[in-house]
């Protein structure tokens, strides 16, 4: 089984170059993928080896608030990034001048540019109209493209880290409010607090003063009752009164009469028995005329005493009323609410009120001392003329039973009808001055009356105002306890924070988020990260190498009576050896030059020798089937594998035609398992690619059989072909 190989591998030692061919198809993929590993094993770390200008044009700016304080972000930032290895680049300072010179001869990969408004930008955060501070970072693409996109992103890292700082002071300064906001809020709670009890004590004195102004309301309606029974009896007074003055001015003018008469009687006896009749009936007339007079003042002088008398009580519990409690609860009220123009107006009302009282209750007063004095004369004339007026009549009866008595009693009538007529003038004058002091009784009461009208009024009104300033005071002191109540609660629900709360937090909020990459099977460096790719790519280009220097199939064969199939072995065995060698060598360069490391290093190496088992059996079939023209097409196989193996970016991010052929591409399942076994990954996904290369491998050596049995018969256009590679 092994002498065919073994003839086909025995031509290599002949000759020292055929040797060195063997050593050069063992080498070269080692050589392949060692250069191309090493020269991208970590160009992320080595970046600190670009220089980088950096152009600070920053002027500085002061913070808000901070009591001159400045800020100047464009030199914080060129003295963090600047230290060798801080800044990703080796950044230097310069003039915007050299950077731009540097940048457009090579010397400068990245240029970092400060505007002169840096700072000034970042404090407006803190103030009424905030502004994006902005950085420029130039790169040019004639140079370098990868640079390009390696500056995008530590221009990133470092607007990140200042959006962070410029974040924290801003925070910081919102969390000191929140300080500021509970002090103050703790101010307005105590005056709540404060107001609260005030309004409570407004409230319980606006309670007094309803019960107060309630109480003189009342009494100022007993006062006005009062009035008008005295206004009504004051009237019934002047009515009497008037009358009794009518009736008196007649007993007057009668009695004169009767003086007369009597006088002619006295000068003619002989004439008396003639007027006895006439004089009788006179008398019993004026007879008459004086009971009723007597009557009408017994009337009035009845009437009149207690209606006065009740007049002068009313307004002197009326002025009682005024002039005690009121007095005390208006000083009161005055003490209290000093400012208030309401009070003062009541105070002012309440002093004319008492004023006005104490007139009525003079005027009153004043009335019933005359009414009684007009009451003790009235009736001791009323009596006397009663007296003299019945002595008359029996004696005018006396005179009409007798003439002969008439001229005896002339003179003693006479003398009786002179007092009479006194006593009807003491009666006339008496009843006038009763009906003057009753009109001015009247005129007195009726002032009266109007007065405690307007009082009344006034008082309805101060009772109907001290009730909604009761009510008033109620809300008021129902709000102020609400107010003070939501003031607690609120500065129990405002926050407080001290430096180091204050700091953490700003921390925490600049960067709510703290994401952690996590690499699962992480690989130690990027060239670990490439090398499934360039392994395979460097095993593959080794199959190509082994098919240019040893044959496909050993042709000679064809001629003997060996099987195809073993024909087919014969041309495969030697390029399995071969590739065998070429992934050991290829490790072992890895290994010691470059510290390569594996997840699963025995596994990586048998996978890598069933790669290049695979890799190998195409490349015969190629070649065996097709000649010059199969290197070509492996050539070809090889530029489709670059594009859709997904060695570098997932063949997802590759055009739709990529996706579709990659399966069916050895390199796809050589690159899947190579990185997952590199990686330390999942053991059933290398299984299910080594599956799919046994597979590959087991129909190439198939495919080669089916070759190598029609290579037996030679055509015309094997001897003769039209294209020679």
């Amino acid at each position: 089984m092994f002498s065919l190989p073994w003839l086909e591998l025995s031509r290599f030692k002949r000759h020292t170059i055929t040797r060195l061919a063997m050593i050069v198809i063992i080498v070269i993929p080692s050589i392949y993928g060692g250069l191309y590993l090493a020269s991208n094993w970590d160009p992320a770390g080595h970046l600190d080896k670009l220089q980088a200008a950096i152009v600070n044009e920053d002027t500085g700016a002061e913070k808000p608030d901070s009591d001159g304080e400045k800020l100047d972000a464009g030199q914080e930032l060129v003295d963090e990034i600047t230290p060798k290895g801080e800044g990703g680049f080796d950044w230097e300072e310069t003039s915007q001048e050299e950077a731009d010179e540097g940048l457009a001869e090579g010397k400068y990969f990245a240029v970092l540019e400060i505007p002169s408004d840096f700072s000034e930008k970042l404090v407006s955060t803190g103030g009424d109209d905030p502004e994006q501070a902005g950085l420029r970072l130039r790169t040019d693409d004639a140079h370098n493209f990868i640079v390009g996109q390696m500056a995008g992103t530590i221009l990133s890292e470092i607007k990140d880290g200042l959006s962070k700082t410029t974040t924290a002071e801003y925070v910081n300064q919102v969390y000191l409010g929140f300080n500021d906001i509970h002090s103050e809020t703790e101010k307005a709670a105590d005056g709540a607090a404060e107001l609260h009890d005030g309004a409570g004590q407004l409230h319980d004195g606006t309670g007094e003063l309803v019960d107060g102004t309630t109480k003189l309301d009342k009494g100022i309606g007993t006062l006005q009752t009062g009035l008008i029974d005295l206004d009504d009896g004051a009237g019934e007074l002047k009515k009497g009164s008037g009358d009794l003055a009518d009736g008196a001015d007649t007993l007057a003018k009668s009695t004169t009469e009767a003086k007369n008469g009597s006088k002619k009687l006295a000068d003619g006896a002989g004439q008396v028995a003639d007027g006895t009749s006439e004089l009788r009936d006179t008398a019993d007339e004026a007879t008459k005329k004086a009971e009723d007079v007597k009557r009408k003042a017994d009337d009035v002088v009845d009437g009149a005493r207690p209606k006065l008398e009740r007049a002068e009580g009313d307004f002197d519990d009326a002025r009682t009323t005024v002039r005690g409690d009121m007095d005390e609860r208006i000083k009161q009220l005055q003490e209290d609410y000093p400012d208030d123009p309401n009070v003062q107006k009541l105070a002012e009302d309440a002093d004319s009120l008492g004023e006005d009282l104490d007139s009525a209750h003079k005027r009153a007063s004043d009335a019933k001392e005359e009414a009684k004095s007009l009451e003790d004369k009235l009736t001791d004339a009323v009596d006397g003329a009663m007296d003299k007026i019945r002595t008359a009549d029996k004696k005018i009866g006396q005179l009409d039973d007798g003439a002969q008595k008439v001229a005896t009693g002339a003179d003693d009538l006479h003398s009786g009808l002179i007092k009479l007529d006194a006593g009807a003038g003491q009666l006339a004058k008496g009843a006038g001055d009763l009906h003057d002091g009753a009109v001015q009784l009247k005129d007195g009461t009726a002032k009266a009356k109007d007065g405690v009208g307007d009082l009344k009024d006034g008082s309805e009104q101060l009772v109907d105002g001290s009730t909604e300033l009761d009510k008033g005071a109620d809300k008021l002191d129902d709000g102020s306890g609400e107010l003070a109540d939501g003031l607690q609660k609120g500065l129990e629900q405002i926050p407080t924070y001290d430096k180091k709360d204050r700091e953490n937090r700003s921390d925490v909020v600049a960067v709510p988020v703290d994401a952690d990459k996590v690499k699962d099977n992480a690989v130690d460096a990027y060239g670990e990260g490439l090398s499934a790719f360039f392994v395979s790519l460097a095993l593959w280009i080794g199959g190509m190498i082994t098919y240019m220097v040893i044959n496909a199939i050993p042709y000679r064969a064809l001629f003997s009576s060996a099987t195809s199939s073993r024909i087919a072995w014969a041309g495969y065995v030697p390029g399995l050896l071969f590739g065998i060698a070429q992934v050991a060598v290829l490790y072992a360069i890895l290994a010691f030059t470059l510290d390569f490391s594996a997840g699963a290093w025995l596994w990586t190496l048998l996978f890598s020798m069933l790669a290049a088992a695979c890799f190998h059996s195409v490349h015969q079939l190629c070649v065996a089937a097709l000649g010059g023209v199969g290197r070509l097409i492996a050539l070809v196989l090889l530029m489709l594998q670059i594009a859709s193996a997904g060695g570098t970016y997932p063949v997802e991010t590759a055009p739709k035609i990529f996706q579709i052929i990659s399966p069916f591409l050895p390199m796809t399942h050589a690159v899947s398992g190579l990185r997952t076994l590199v990686a330390g990954g999942d053991m059933f996904i290398a299984a299910q690619a080594a599956v799919v290369l046994l597979l590959m491998t087991a129909l190439s050596l198939v495919a080669t059989t089916v070759v190598c049995s029609r290579k037996r018969m030679v055509t015309l256009t094997q001897l003769h072909p039209s294209l020679s590679l």
